[in-house]
């Protein structure tokens, strides 16, 4: 009623937990200070019955009593709505320096409740040494009443150290408070700097994900024009020579026809060619791909479409017969179908081995391929630097646990993936030992 609850920024966990618990306790406090006002009321009421009859004490007491209840209840109502800690503190002063005056003309007695929760916010608001300050200063009145009334030093001394004792109880219960409120709002600065560490590492992602982006665009617009001068210099050079052939041909039928058929066969022979590269270019940008087929049905499946380029392609498996996980399967199929296309973009290979290897420890494919004397001059010996193609499966092996290598080895470049066993194999239905060739 009194004291406002705590907003917070997000319907977090954590914050909805820290929320409930401002919430209870200023539903608590609120509760306490009804309570404490309604036994002010009866504080009242007693002392107006021990008065007596309608007299000027009487009216006295009611007019005391009346106006610090309505006073006491407006500062904790303006409390519970200020957010400034200054204003605060000045309500706290204000109660605590009116609550004790209705003492004057009765006892303690039922107005304990409100001195001790005036003490409790003397200390939430402003500082323990306030509250301490504050039940010196309610005891100082105390005293002054007993010694004004000629009760003497003793019984005011005895009097009014119990009550200064009490107040001790109103100290405790603010620090109790104050405890609370500085672990609040430790926790609402955790969870801001929670919240900006979140927005930053999601910026951060989105950063690099548009940075992953570009460079897949940039990478395969580098292949685009790889592919697109690999064209113009073979395919493209080729036709030349067939225009360039029909065209003498053209010329020279009459006067010299004999030159002129065997430059239509050098056209023709070189047209073979052109249509060979470009097999072979449509084959290693598309590789066809059975749906059906799986483990080393499908090796073998895409083996049979390059060999249609002129290229001899070997199938072999050693070690167990073994059953892989989708993913895994997934992966090998993948790095076949990279292996033999840059067998024959890059390494303008003649022979590629591809070998499914499996121990108790690994699964594993090798695929191997022979370099023409170009890719020879063009490859260095060691680990090769890896485009889009091999980075993608680099990734896609660690991911299951597993590594990738291409290296190019003497004369022949090497592509390795290994995956552990354990995590790869559905099940194991033999020993085999095959090889596989058209």
């Amino acid at each position: 009623m009194f004291v406002r609850g705590d907003r917070f920024r997000r319907p977090d966990a954590q914050e909805v937990h820290t929320g409930i618990d401002g919430v209870r306790i200023g539903r608590i406090l609120g509760a306490l200070q009804v309570g404490s006002l309604v036994c002010f009321v009866f504080a009242g009421l007693v002392t107006l019955a021990e008065v007596g009859e309608w007299s000027t004490t009487s009216s006295w007491v009611v007019l005391m009593y009346s106006v610090v209840t309505i006073s006491v209840a407006v500062l904790w109502g303006l409390r519970a709505r200020t957010g400034s800690s200054r204003s605060r503190a000045v309500i706290a002063v204000l109660v605590a320096a009116v609550a004790p005056l209705v003492n004057v003309i009765g006892s303690i007695g039922f107005t304990t409740p409100v001195l001790l929760l005036a003490i409790a916010f003397l200390v939430t608001d402003i500082s323990p040494a306030a509250g301490l300050a504050g039940a010196m200063w309610m005891g100082a009145i105390g005293f002054t009443i007993h010694t004004v009334f000629g009760n003497g030093f003793a019984v005011a001394a005895v009097n009014t150290i119990p009550v200064v004792a009490l107040m001790g109880v109103g100290v405790l219960l603010g620090a109790t408070l104050r405890a609370h409120d500085a672990a609040h709002r430790r926790d609402e600065r955790v969870i801001a700097e929670r919240d900006a560490a979140v927005e930053r590492l999601e910026s951060a992602m989105d950063r690099l994900r548009r940075t992953a982006e570009v460079e897949k665009e940039l990478v395969l617009a580098d292949e685009r024009a790889r592919s697109a001068r690999d064209l113009h210099d073979g395919l493209g050079h080729r036709l030349t020579l067939i225009s360039m052939s029909l065209e003498f041909a053209q010329r020279t039928r009459d006067r010299d026809p004999q030159a002129a058929w065997s430059e239509v066969a050098t056209a023709d022979e070189t047209s073979r060619e052109a249509l060979s590269q470009m097999r072979t270019w449509v084959r290693a940008l598309s590789p066809v791909r059975d749906a059906d087929a799986t483990g080393m049905a499908a090796f073998e499946a895409i083996a049979e479409s390059f060999r249609g380029t002129g290229l001899d392609v070997i199938v072999d498996k050693e070690g167990d017969d073994v059953e892989l996980t989708e993913t895994a399967s997934l992966l090998l199929y993948r790095t076949v179908q990279e292996g033999l296309t840059n067998a024959l973009r890059h390494g303008r290979a003649d022979r590629v081995d591809i070998t499914q290897r499996t121990d108790r420890e690994h699964v594993g494919l090798w695929i191997s391929n022979d370099l023409d004397q170009t890719a020879r001059g063009e490859l260095a010996h060691g680990s090769v630097a890896r485009g889009f193609g091999l980075r993608g499966l680099a990734d896609r092996a660690a991911s299951l646990g597993g590594n990738m290598t291409a290296d190019r080895e003497g004369d022949c470049f090497v592509l390795v993936v290994r995956l552990p066993r354990n995590s790869t194999v559905v099940s194991v239905t033999g020993q085999a030992h095959s090889e596989v060739r058209e």
